[in-house]
């Protein structure tokens, strides 16, 4: 287990000034999403630009430094899946992914300004612990990868702070081999674990002890699109993928 790090107490003042303009943006960005949206102009392809734009600009004010490797193919109809590190990792990726929609947990959901702009920009919620929830799940996945939808999926189904990332789940990939859709993997590291990974303490505890700090490293690498006929083959190719790129940038712990 990784051991959690103290925070300086100084940092908690900058935290709280990057949640406040965090807060403040995504209200506006969201209440012109609505009034597009009810006004009949907020296309998908709208949204997600403006979903992209947006972890973009998250990143800068949480002062994320994303160390991007290989190259991101955008095909439309793909199935993207990596390794779950904190809250802040779909922003990360979304930063780079212009395209797709997200699977969250329906926890999210109860956090109001977040699930309008989740609702807004394309999300499908599943509780992890019902068996129905999650096979509708996988059957809409299917159905938006057959429509040429890319859909962004964590497959561990909860953050990881291990060393090594948690088991995959074989859902998905079934979806994409029945449907017959590329899947990119990407591997995902947090610089200082004793700061970065988040531990069971509560969604604000857990914020300022990532955020209270003036840098906060992530390593990010997109692989070459896989495609087969077998889920569990998939499933197994993927997480061999992702486990060798994390050694490899563990290195860069200190």
């Amino acid at each position: 287990m990784i051991q959690k790090k103290f925070i300086n107490p100084f940092g908690y003042a900058l935290a709280f000034l990057r949640l406040l303009i965090i807060i403040l943006t995504l209200a506006f960005i969201v209440g012109v999403g609505i009034t597009l949206h009810k006004l009949g102009l907020l296309q998908q392809r709208h949204a997600f630009t403006i979903r992209s734009l947006y972890c973009k600009w998250a990143l800068f004010i949480l002062g994320v430094r994303v160390h991007k490797s290989g190259k991101l193919d955008l095909t439309p109809g793909t199935l993207y899946v990596g390794n779950h590190r904190s809250l802040v990792d779909p922003i990360v990726v979304f930063a780079y992914l212009t395209n797709g929609y997200a699977i969250g947990k329906v926890e999210v959901s109860k956090y109001p300004l977040i699930n309008t702009g989740a609702m807004l920009s394309g999300v499908i919620y599943v509780d992890r612990d019902c068996a129905n929830s999650r096979k509708s799940t996988r059957e809409a996945i299917a159905d938006l990868l057959s429509k040429g939808m890319s859909v962004l999926v964590f497959p561990e189904g909860t953050i990881s702070t291990e060393v090594k990332a948690k088991q995959f789940r074989q859902g998905t990939f079934h979806a994409a081999a029945a449907t017959k859709r590329p899947i990119v993997t990407f591997a995902l590291e947090m610089g200082d674990p004793g700061r970065d990974f988040w531990y069971g303490d509560g969604l604000f505890n857990l914020y300022f002890q990532s955020f209270s700090k003036w840098r906060t490293e992530v390593y990010l690498h997109f692989f070459e699109p896989i495609l087969g006929n077998s889920g569990e083959e998939l499933t197994l190719q993927a997480a061999e993928m992702v486990g060798g790129k994390l050694e490899e940038f563990q290195k860069n712990w200190k």
